[in-house]
């Protein structure tokens, strides 16, 4: 075994070359065993105790990009599937403060205590130059083989699940919710009774159905991000007035609930070339987050400055966020709200450093609060170069 690494989680120690050879040969040499495999459609890897891999199916290495067996023996399932942390520590996969809070590597940590496990696994890998993100769910089950230990590893893609999930949320709940609400509001319009009250009425019945729509466009629009069909609208837009407007769309009692909303003192009038819709839509999940997690009577504070080259976006919150949050907060369907959420802090990521050649990131200190800083290039000419892009 090679010699000891630094880890913050799972062992880092790997077994040698000699010992995974030797691992391997135990199922390449069956011709029947691969065969049966390969024809399963999900990904199957088998692991030793290292959490190394000494086994893929095919439809495993196709799914992760690998050619061949030979060039995948060793690695560990985030380096398989490319997660974004594997490298981040010496220890790889398994070893980095983000891999506590993993469904694969926890799955497998329980299979090497004798336990079957399944879990749900949030991935963001690295393809392509670009980032993609993967729903998946995972079973690990103990298996003993010519007396050395392993975990029979099966993957399956789980989006399509996630997806209808989130559907059933917007149409089931949220959409459902809302048109009631626009349905009370029409019928009250058409009585003579509600005179009084008409322009109120009327007032709620546009706002109403204006929460259907960006319900229904901020899912369409991620929609075509993600398959890769979004293309920005450039135009010029005035960073003081743009935070105006979004303060200006959350000062309403139904969404402030007890919460205030300030612009910072010191804010930058700056002109910058950027896409308004796609900006819009990342401060405003942005400061819907803020206020979801603020208590009632707290201040959310939002403001803008120029820092060189770029125009940074800025919304404080007084509540601090907790580990297990912080290092998972920008994964897709990772929510704190329940099943079939999870959109809103993936799609501010994703939109920002994918289509508007930002950067977002966030710091939360306890006693402070949180607050989560999303930077753009002010020249547009820097974004589509490549030059601001992640």
């Amino acid at each position: 075994m090679m010699a000891a690494c630094a880890t913050e989680f799972a062992p880092a120690e790997r077994a040698s070359r000699e010992r995974l050879a030797a691992q391997a040969a135990c199922f390449t040499a069956s011709p029947l065993f691969a065969e049966l495999l390969n024809r399963v459609p999900d990904s199957i890897v088998i692991l030793n105790g290292e959490r190394q891999i000494v086994y893929a199916n095919r439809a495993a290495l196709e799914t992760a990009g690998a050619a061949t067996l030979s060039s995948v023996v060793g690695m560990r399932p985030g380096e398989f599937w490319q997660c974004r942390h594997a490298d981040e520590s010496p220890g790889g996969c398994g070893t980095t403060l983000f891999c506590r809070y993993c469904g694969a590597v926890n799955a497998v940590l329980a299979s090497q205590s004798g336990r079957f496990s399944v879990q749900e696994c949030r991935l963001m890998r690295r393809r392509n130059g670009s980032e993609e993100a993967l729903d998946l769910r995972v079973w690990a089950s103990p298996m003993r083989v010519a007396a050395d230990d392993f975990t029979f590893f099966l993957v399956a893609n789980i989006a399509d699940e996630k997806r209808r999930l989130f559907l059933e949320r917007i149409f089931l709940h949220d959409v459902m919710n809302t048109a009631t609400a626009l349905r009370g509001f029409s019928f009250l319009l058409g009585t003579e009774e509600n005179k009084p009250w008409r322009e109120m009425c009327i007032e709620q019945v546009g706002l109403l159905t204006e929460r259907i729509v960006q319900e229904l466009e901020a899912h369409r629009q991620l929609i075509s991000a993600e398959s890769g069909d979004l293309r920005p609208k450039v135009e010029t837009i005035n960073a003081l007035e743009l935070v105006t407007e979004v303060v200006r769309s959350y000062q309403r009692p139904d969404l402030l609930n007890g919460r205030q909303i300030t612009i910072a003192q010191r804010c930058d009038s700056v002109d910058f070339a950027s896409d308004r819709t796609l900006l819009t839509r990342v401060l405003g999940n942005t400061m819907k987050n803020a206020l979801e997690a603020s208590t009632p009577g707290a201040v959310v504070t939002i403001g803008c400055t120029k820092v060189e080259d770029a125009v940074a976006f800025s919304v404080h919150n007084p509540t601090y966020m907790p580990e297990e949050i912080r290092l998972q907060i920008f994964n897709r369907s990772f929510s704190t709200k329940g099943a079939g959420r999870g959109l809103g802090t993936y799609s501010m990521k994703f939109l920002t450093e994918k289509y508007l050649g930002g950067k977002i990131a966030f710091q939360s200190v306890e006693g402070e609060g949180t607050t989560f800083t999303a930077t753009y290039p002010v020249s547009w000419a820097a974004v589509s170069s490549g030059g601001s892009s992640s």
